[in-house]
């Protein structure tokens, strides 16, 4: 049977770079689209090296680059896992976020789309922060909303086509090093630092990156409709009281200082969860046994 083979962007970043190295084990051929800066990237050479006949990567420094490098090229599956994300936004970088989040993929797909069997987008409910559609709660989030409305054109010209949309809450990994909280907690605790928290009432929805990557196994192998999904767990994580119990079992204090600022609650959107998909972590569990691990270093 032959190889299928998997179109990607976000390779260098965390959720991507992980769904690449899963990819690569499960013996799909795999070519990513990365900005000439990347052709350095001691992690991507590495695997290049590791998988020299089933990875190869598409370096550009100028977008009209991409449509003769790619066009020739059959795709099974394109993953756009490429995003450029700050909460709040500069005006010097409009830009730079319609660049990243809108013209880099409407590109790929243009040039793509009478081609390709699937195309796996990865939003954020924060582009549904009052439970309903097109309530973005900052411009990062509003530009994911615009390709998603790009994405529709195509699929209203292929009906062959078929597009999904995953969006969740927070995603979390043993190996996450971004500045989010959980990640920052863990650093602060190994280093006996304070964490400020906006506030006490704090909950977050958080997957662990292997159950998003378990769903797009699901949508590789199985045929259903087009559409928008949600990844969550049934029950958010109150802050406050994990911290209590990571400090019960903890040989030193885990520090926290709540700010008590305003926020606002979850909204759990109407969007439907993943058909067959269901995340297999604790997470709550899994991170109190990360602080149990950091103690058993001292």
């Amino acid at each position: 049977m032959k190889k299928k083979t998997i179109l990607i962007t976000g390779s260098s970043g965390f959720i991507g770079n992980l769904f690449l190295k899963h990819a690569l084990s499960k013996g799909y051929k795999v070519i990513d689209i990365l900005r000439n800066k990347n052709r350095r990237n001691k992690k991507l050479n590495n695997l290049r090296k590791k998988y020299l006949k089933s990875y190869k990567s598409i370096f550009f420094s100028n977008l009209k680059e991409i449509n003769p490098n790619l066009k020739n090229i059959k795709i099974d599956y394109f993953i756009n896992f490429a995003t450029l994300y700050k909460n709040s936004h500069l005006h010097d970088e409009v830009p730079l976020f319609i660049q990243s989040n809108i013209t880099f993929p409407s590109v790929i797909i243009d040039t793509i789309h009478t081609k390709v069997d699937k195309v796996i987008n990865f939003g954020t409910m924060m582009q549904h922060i009052h439970g309903e559609d097109h309530s973005p709660s900052n411009f990062y989030a509003s530009t994911k909303s615009a390709f998603e409305m790009i994405l529709n054109f195509y699929l209203s010209s292929n009906s062959k086509l078929k597009f999904y949309n995953l969006k969740f809450y927070e995603s979390y990994s043993e190996i996450d090093n971004r500045r989010k909280l959980i990640p920052t907690l863990i650093k602060n605790y190994r280093n006996k630092k304070l964490t400020n928290i906006v506030s006490d009432k704090l909950e977050l929805n958080i997957i662990h990156v292997k159950d998003i990557i378990k769903a797009v196994d699901i949508i590789i192998n199985k045929n259903f409709m087009s559409g928008n999904y949600c990844l969550k767990q049934p029950k958010n994580i109150n802050i406050k009281k994990l911290v209590s119990k990571i400090n019960k079992v903890s040989k030193k204090e885990l520090r926290v200082k709540y700010l008590n600022k305003k926020i606002s609650k979850i909204k759990m959107s109407k969007i439907k969860i993943l058909p067959g998909w269901k995340p297999n972590l604790n997470l709550e569990n899994d991170i109190i046994r990360r602080f149990k691990d950091e103690n058993s270093k001292n």
